[in-house]
């Protein structure tokens, strides 16, 4: 089984709040999102403070501040190598925004494309990446597991699937392959480059900006070869 490590070094949070959102974490990825997706069967494990995750483990990191403009909160690589999601903290706060929801974010998204390389081609022939909750992804389309707000995410039928069924996101908030819903946004390849289509009122969100150099959206455009790789310090 993978083993999820979590990781609180943000001031603005307790260690306590974190450990809650555990079962939440462990609830959706090996429940809802492998009902739908082939994900790896996940445990995730809080670490306290000054202790170092095991060898082979994928990261979620609570931290204070974001390193990169816009950026609530993203998915990385660890000095391994290997998935971490980033969760700010205090940026989140200040965009009156969810903490729960833009944490349950990243691990859906981790799990489904942990290597951000995933990507699926509609009819016309147009690669859309595997970005599963940023078509819908306001804390309005989120449901709550335990008490917790987390985040809504989008089936393989939103990518157009051959043998495509009505759901289109687990919480039937879209209604057809590719629709962006209005506080969403996704990527599509346009060739030459990754190009960002964003919902009817995403405009005045932070989201809907070009993305910052360094942000996953950004390093999409770039590929691997291009990458750096965290180093946190723990």
């Amino acid at each position: 089984m993978l083993q999820d490590a979590v990781i609180n070094e943000s001031q603005a949070i307790t260690d306590d709040e974190v450990e809650a959102y555990l079962p939440v974490f462990t609830a959706q990825w090996n429940n809802d999102l492998a009902s739908i997706w082939p994900v790896v069967p996940s445990q995730f494990l809080f670490l306290p403070k000054n202790t170092q995750p095991a060898a082979g483990s994928w990261w979620v990191v609570f931290l204070d501040d974001s390193d990169q403009a816009a950026e609530l909160a993203y998915h990385d690589l660890t000095n391994e190598g290997l998935p971490l999601s980033k969760v700010f903290v205090k940026t989140i706060q200040a965009d009156n925004s969810s903490i729960s929801v833009g944490a349950t974010h990243e691990v859906c998204e981790m799990a489904v494309d942990p290597w951000l390389n995933s990507a699926y081609q509609d009819p016309h022939g147009t690669f859309w990446a595997s970005e599963v909750c940023d078509p819908v992804e306001d804390s309005s389309y989120g449901y709550q597991i335990d008490g917790i707000l987390v985040t809504d995410f989008v089936t393989p039928n939103w990518f157009g699937h051959k043998n495509a069924q009505p759901a289109v996101d687990f919480k039937g908030h879209a209604q057809s392959a590719f629709q962006v819903l209005p506080k969403g946004y996704a990527q599509r390849f346009t060739s030459p480059a990754w190009q960002q289509v964003n919902g009817s009122e995403a405009a005045t969100s932070s989201r809907a900006i070009a993305p910052p150099k360094g942000s996953r959206r950004e390093r999409r455009r770039r590929g691997q070869n291009t990458w750096n790789l965290s180093q946190p310090q723990f």
